[in-house]
């Protein structure tokens, strides 16, 4: 009965307190494993008639209509990933960080990526055995730093996407990396990649012309031999290709490799040679063009039977735009964003993070120690209930601004991310949803900020994540009007909602 379910709402809640106590303790116990395996978490933290009685939205009349006969394939569980430094690696694998880590990860749920390559695995960072570093390395990952990330890993339930350094030609050191790696992350290693952007290699002055596909093919082989007789099994991903539609033929020839997987980066804007804006970002022109490159990652992974990851991505490259990529429209760029990927059927996106730049793209950063959100992590926390749900088409009719993404999760529930872009100021929108199957009600989790320009104040079902690291809801959330069949909702201007409908047959069992 309805009555029942309403005695359950709060379940979760405890549970994400009881998950929290639970990391406080490991971090006491010097890492101990978990006694069994994790769960994943549903939808963000939140049971779906948690609801407050709801009243009558108001607001500029808006249609959202719901195709729920014909959901798409599921979106994978692990879709969500964070791409770091591979100069970050030590770090995030220290002791003294560890435990902040593992409990920003828990809060996303209990499985993801972690992939450590950027810039600086090529340029600034070598495999050290002991002794000295080469003249060009100005950092260093050992074995030990490699052992406290296995321990992220098992705690997390994450697994990690390490690429080895071929901008500095050496596959015999790659190689003892890479069996290094496995012995020591076992099953948490889902795979290798073979440096980072290597098509932009003489731009970067790490390699002279000719330098194109079939030079680094034969590196690459070089690599790949190396490493399949020092570690047998271990997966190879890339080609790890630089931002842009134009650099896709080497995602395309790279096809012919039989990678385990197909990896790209892309950044919408770029602050090499101009200065993006908080308007730029959220107009439609950049969402044109996210879907022009996940329909052309798509094509090709569809086209040779292979999953396409964006491993490395963000809102502007370039390190970002300080005021822009660390604000309060990122997080409701890279909501919309992330809910786009998922329907378009790539096969997970790396948010890249740089920890030391707070001013930068990151969805955490560092500071006095510790790590803690950015606006952009509020996005994150907010589609992570989406991963293992089936996309389903949806129609907006009267709002431009608004984006609205529909999925099916186990279960029955739809949930609904809408994205209002709409300037503040400019009122709120009522969106009345129009669905064939019978939903019985449900409730609204709201990402909300000053404006689209602030770069703190931000919160996720009324309450911002805890210096801690941990984040949960203000209970009851707000309720999604029902009256006569119909269900509406006020969704205001600059602002995010995740919609959970709870279907009739379930809340009158």
């Amino acid at each position: 009965m309805l009555l029942a379910a309403l005695a359950a709402v709060t379940i979760w809640q405890l549970n994400g307190h009881a998950r929290a106590r639970a990391v406080r303790g490991r971090q006491a116990g010097a890492f101990r494993a978990p006694a069994g395996p994790a769960k994943a978490p549903p939808v963000s933290g939140v049971a779906p008639v948690a609801a407050a009685p709801a009243s009558a939205p108001r607001g500029r009349p808006v249609n959202v209509s719901i195709d729920v006969a014909h959901p798409a394939a599921a979106v994978p569980s692990d879709f969500l990933g964070l791409s770091f430094e591979a100069a970050a690696l030590p770090r995030l694998a220290a002791p003294a960080s560890g435990g902040s880590v593992v409990r920003l990860l828990d809060s996303l749920g209990h499985d993801g990526t972690l992939r450590f390559g950027g810039v600086s695995v090529d340029s600034a960072i070598a495999w050290s055995e002991g002794g000295r570093l080469p003249g060009w390395a100005s950092g260093r990952i050992s074995a030990r730093d490699l052992s406290g990330l296995a321990r992220v890993a098992r705690l997390s339930g994450w697994k990690v996407l390490l690429s080895v350094n071929l901008g500095h030609y050496d596959p015999q050191a790659a190689a003892r990396e890479v069996a290094a790696a496995r012995a020591l992350l076992g099953g948490k290693l889902a795979g290798v990649e073979i440096g980072n952007e290597p098509d932009r290699y003489v731009l970067k002055r790490l390699r002279t012309p000719p330098w194109n596909f079939a030079t680094y093919r034969r590196e690459r082989d070089a690599y790949v031999g190396a490493i399949a007789r020092a570690a047998p099994g271990v997966a190879i991903v890339g080609p790890d290709a630089s931002s842009g539609i134009p650099v896709l033929p080497w995602v395309r020839a790279s096809a012919a490799l039989r990678p385990a997987l197909l990896t790209d980066h892309y950044y919408p804007l770029s602050s090499c040679g101009s200065t993006p804006v908080v308007s730029e970002l959220l107009s439609p022109v950049v969402r044109e063009d996210e879907s022009s490159m996940l329909g052309k990652l798509r094509a090709i992974g569809r086209s040779h039977a292979i999953p396409v990851q964006i491993d490395e991505t963000n809102n502007i490259s370039c390190k970002g735009e300080p005021g822009v990529s660390d604000s309060f429209a990122a997080a409701l760029w890279a909501a919309d964003y992330t809910a786009r990927a998922m329907a378009a059927g790539v096969r997970g996106l790396g948010f890249h993070d740089l920890l030391d730049r707070p001013g930068a793209y990151s969805p955490l950063v560092s500071s006095n120690g510790r790590l803690h959100a950015n606006p952009e992590w509020y996005a994150l926390l907010l589609t992570a209930g989406l991963q293992g749900a089936r996309p389903l088409q949806s129609t907006v009719r009267g709002a431009a601004e608004l984006s609205a993404w529909a999925f099916l999760a186990p279960g029955g529930a739809l949930r609904l991310l809408l994205v209002n872009f709409e300037p503040g100021g400019a009122g709120a929108l009522r969106v009345q949803l129009h669905l064939a199957r019978r939903y019985a009600g449900g409730t609204i989790l709201r990402l909300t900020g000053p404006s689209p320009d602030a770069t703190s104040r931000v919160k996720l079902g009324g309450r911002e994540v805890a210096p801690s690291g941990s984040w949960s809801a203000r209970l009851p959330l707000a309720g999604v009007y029902h009256r006569a069949g119909a269900l509406s909702l006020a969704v205001p201007s600059s602002s995010a909602a995740l919609v959970t409908l709870v279907p009739a047959h379930s809340a009158t069992r």
